[in-house]
């Protein structure tokens, strides 16, 4: 692919409107009724688009991914083989965290075997949570971009692309770092 500044110019406002339509759908809205496990694929599929792939390009979320989930206690097990709106809540949150996360740094971050309740409370502040990260993000999309598009004209149109991907996966890599040091911190805190 021919990179040039049309390029960016259109990417800017594709990604501007994608993340701005995104946001985790609100607890009640999540299903209650009982699914089974290939419905729950389908729903997590759909309601986390722009995480299908994890950083190692496999599927986000499969039955054994969910299987394995059970198994490792991250989440409750399904109640005859339905899944109900507590374990879908947890398969949203996990399927977003491992996009940056390893599972055992999620372990430490996560509750896991909490009530009801207390997961609806920390389900709805990790939405807003997320809502508010992906305003942000946008913000700093349009900052960046910007910068870039209006960066010297003697630059070719292939180093602002190129700049403005390295600004990007700098930035992704400070946030992973910052974010493993943190649950490293704060697990270490929690057992003193």
């Amino acid at each position: 692919m021919e990179f040039n500044e049309k390029t960016l110019e259109e990417w800017l406002p594709y990604w501007k409107e994608y993340v701005s339509n995104y946001r985790l759908p609100d607890w009640e809205s999540i299903p209650d009724f009982g699914l089974y496990m290939e419905q729950v694929v389908t729903y997590i599929r759909d309601k986390i688009g722009y995480a299908k792939v994890g950083p190692d390009g496999a599927e986000i979320i499969t039955a054994s991914a969910i299987n394995n989930y059970v198994r490792k206690k991250l989440m409750p097990a399904p109640v005859k083989k339905r899944y109900y709106r507590v374990h879908i809540a947890y398969l949203l949150i996990l399927c977003i965290l491992k996009q940056s996360l390893n599972i055992s740094e999620i372990c430490k971050l996560f509750p896991n075997e909490v009530a009801d309740e207390d997961l609806r409370v920390f389900y709805t502040a990790f939405a807003d949570q997320h809502a508010k990260a992906a305003d942000y993000f946008i913000r700093r999309l349009e900052d960046d971009g910007n910068r870039v598009l209006h960066s010297d004209l003697s630059e070719t149109p292939y180093d602002r692309m190129s700049r403005f991907i390295l600004d990007m996966a700098i930035l992704s890599s400070f946030a992973k770092l910052i974010s493993e040091k943190l649950i490293e911190y704060n697990s270490t805190n929690k057992e003193s």
